[in-house]
């Protein structure tokens, strides 16, 4: 008794370690037997042939799957693999069309384990897409595609597929790809026959069962993002969806009701990456999504560096060719898409087989790089520009034909399409971009002869995907648009005359005019001219109004819009209504849904920024514009762009002070680039829709979108 009383404190000690150590036991042994499983989805989109950054992607994914904290690592892909690089747009070896092979070869190698059928899927035929299915590792999918067999080539693609992971999670993903208002996806048409796109929405519904089967539903939608997101507003039952098509860079992934969206930007820049969480009983708890910066990836799979490499050497000396030289870079679309123009017009190929060509016209969508930079022009740097080979189609069109040609080009996309070489033409419209007459002028600006029969060279795709008349059924001489640029480019110009033409000018061959008219439901009324003339030499209205409605509708510091958005030579006339259509006709980024990109950054870092843009534009340098409150001065010194200081509140921003800024998505991945940068978020209205609610507030758009916002200071020295 003795030893109990004097020991007391012990045996009290003892006996609440004991008692302790087997709550913590038990407890222990109770989250062992209800531990929640994560299964990690890698996923990319858009890859458009880069190949570079496949052997970050095998690492990262081997990294992954030996990390215990993962159940199971599932690498996708939403579309687009192919049209961007030549090493896989012309992968033809000792005259064996392989192309897309080399992409292919290297997400089997990376360890892919489904992709959705993307538009540029079909791009190089049904025969060579069935090739790259057979060689795929793994289920390319497609939901929205019927075939008919009597016509079709391509076999039919699943619409979906089951995954499981080792602790027995199903997860079920649909594959749906995007069709234009032609009822096909954004492709060669004479691609696609036996091919009928459904609704991508009614067949999502068709396939939202899945969800009762499995544990979750995945959604490969190569769509957009700003369509994903209202998909996941108006559908229930889909857990995620990975996007594609709009290459918008989504940093961290938008829960949207009930639903993770996300999607990685383009050209392998990123690797996604979500984490599912599941309790024991496979209901998910919890996601979240963000991407990887791949470019700060340093560890590589060996064997996939030297598969690159070996893919990169076959095609060495063709695609090195060097064809012509600059001093200075040709910049945007106007200048490139006449420049194709100009080689299609005045090809020596097309020559020799004798024709003579009055008039080329080249579609937007088919420029697929807006700037070639200085230095030797390569027979690659073409197949950037035009990845499609697309042939040559030669048709006969009086001007009657060609302005209607024009005119249902434009009704179509409500915006200017076709670039021309060999003339030069103005569009009218109304308010509400309502066509209202096409003028066709020669390059002396003269109204051309209405009795003339016109010999006109379009490239296939245009020819195949719009509709219009001719004097013939146009003829396939069975040469491509890329051979014309690379004759033009090597044997047809010198390097003077490139220069001087196509890097000394702004090279608008057409102008839209505004006029008069139009009813409905006005927006808001403009004061003041909203013009977009001189949009990369000088702050312009039209693009203040829209930096400030970023400003004042997401609540940050300094609102931005890039000139290179803006449509060119607009003049939106004062004291006149603006209606929700008239606004298509000022901002062309309105065409692609774009949502607003919003981050911190220091000072520092957002000048940065802006200065990497203006030097890469070079365009007088002006590209981005800013909100009101914030301006900045670019300082010039023997034309060369030196350095760019922002102000806001009229006091320069301080280095390292944090501020909010806004930006298109899509650009922002250029930005991006250049500099550091915190908290970002994707916003889920497009900025069509921030303008909208932006002038409901201000009702009245007055003078002061015409505030010099930007200031050029000039310090030339002098001898």
């Amino acid at each position: 008794m003795s030893f109990l009383r004097n020991n007391k404190y012990i045996i009290i000690f003892c006996t609440v370690t004991i008692v302790i150590l087997s709550i913590v036991i038990f407890n222990n042994r109770l989250a062992h037997t209800s531990k929640n499983k994560n299964v990690m989805i890698l996923y990319s989109n858009d890859e458009h042939g880069s190949i570079d950054n496949f052997a970050k992607i095998a690492s990262l994914k081997e990294k992954y799957e030996n990390d215990d904290r993962y159940d199971d690592v599932i690498l996708v892909s939403s579309g687009d693999a192919f049209s961007g690089n030549p090493v896989v747009d012309q992968y033809i070896i000792n005259n064996k069309d392989l192309r897309g092979k080399p992409i292919i070869d290297l997400m089997n190698k990376a360890g892919y384990q489904l992709s959705v059928l993307g538009n540029h899927e079909f791009d190089y035929g049904q025969k060579r897409l069935n090739e790259n299915i057979e060689f795929a590792n793994f289920p390319l999918l497609l939901a929205n595609i019927k075939l008919d067999e009597d016509k079709a080539i391509l076999k039919q693609p699943p619409p979906y597929k089951i995954i499981e992971t080792k602790q027995g999670v199903k997860l079920a993903f649909v594959g749906i790809v995007q069709i234009n208002n032609d009822g096909y996806p954004s492709t060669l048409v004479s691609n696609l026959e036996g091919l009928d796109f459904l609704s991508p929405t009614k067949t999502v519904q068709n396939y939202l069962y899945l969800k009762d089967k499995n544990d979750v539903l995945i959604l490969l939608s190569h769509n957009g993002h700003s369509w994903n997101l209202n998909l996941a507003r108006n559908l229930k039952n889909i857990d995620v969806i990975i996007g594609g098509h709009s290459h918008t860079v989504v940093q961290k992934a938008a829960q949207v009701e009930d639903t993770l969206v996300t999607q990685a930007g383009s050209n392998l820049d990123y690797l996604g990456k979500i984490i599912l969480t599941f309790d024991q009983n496979n209901n998910l708890i919890d996601s979240m999504g963000e991407l990887i910066d791949l470019d700060e990836i340093k560890f590589k799979k060996d064997e996939i560096v030297d598969i690159i490499n070996s893919y990169q050497l076959d095609l060495k000396d063709v695609l090195n060719r060097e064809l012509n030289h600059l001093n200075e870079p040709i910049i945007g679309v106007n200048n490139i898409g006449a420049l194709i123009t100009d080689a299609l017009r005045n090809s020596l190929k097309i020559e020799e087989m004798g024709y003579e060509i009055d008039i080329a016209l080249q579609n937007v969508g088919g420029i697929r790089a807006d700037k070639i930079y200085p230095g030797a022009i390569t027979v690659g740097d073409v197949y950037e520009i035009e990845p499609f080979g697309n042939n040559v189609i030669i048709y006969k069109m009086t001007a009657k034909q060609i302005r209607n040609m024009l005119a249902i080009s434009y009704i179509i996309g409500n915006s200017v399409d076709l670039i021309p070489s060999g003339l030069k033409y103005e569009i009218i419209v109304d308010y509400k971009g309502k066509l209202k007459k096409i003028v066709l002028k020669d390059l002396d600006n003269n109204e051309i002869n209405n009795n003339k029969l016109y010999t006109v060279v379009l490239n296939q795709y245009v020819a195949s995907s719009y509709k219009f008349t001719a004097e013939n059924e146009g003829e396939n001489i069975q040469l491509k648009v890329s051979d014309c640029i690379i004759n033009y480019l090597e044997n047809r110009i010198s390097s003077n005359e490139l220069k001087k033409i196509y890097t000394k000018n702004d090279l608008n061959r057409i102008d839209l005019k505004i006029t008069k008219g139009g009813t409905g439901q006005k927006v808001a009324k403009t004061k003041v001219d909203i013009s977009t003339i001189k949009k990369a030499h000088a702050s312009v209205g039209a693009a203040n109004l829209m930096a400030d409605a970023l400003s004042f509708v997401l609540d940050v510091d300094i609102g931005a819009y890039p000139s290179s958005q803006l449509a060119p030579n607009i003049v939106y006339p004062k004291n006149s209504p603006l209606y929700q259509k008239s606004l298509d006709l000022i901002y062309s980024s309105f065409a692609y849904h774009n949502n607003v990109t919003m981050v911190n950054i220091t000072g520092k870092n957002l000048e940065k920024m802006l200065l990497k843009q203006a030097k890469y534009y070079k365009e007088g340098p002006i590209m981005t514009h800013l909100s009101s409150s914030a301006r900045y001065t670019v300082e010039i010194k023997e034309d060369k762009i030196k350095n760019i200081k922002i102000y806001l509140n009229n006091e320069r921003l301080k280095a390292n002070q944090k501020y909010s800024f806004a930006i298109n998505s899509y650009v922002w991945q250029f930005y991006a680039e250049a500099a550091d940068y915190f908290d970002i978020t994707v916003s889920q209205k497009t900025e069509k829709e921030i303008l909208l609610e932006y002038l409901k507030e201000i009702k009245i758009i007055d003078s002061s979108i015409l505030e010099k916002r930007v200031e050029i200071i000039e310090k030339n020295e002098t001898k």
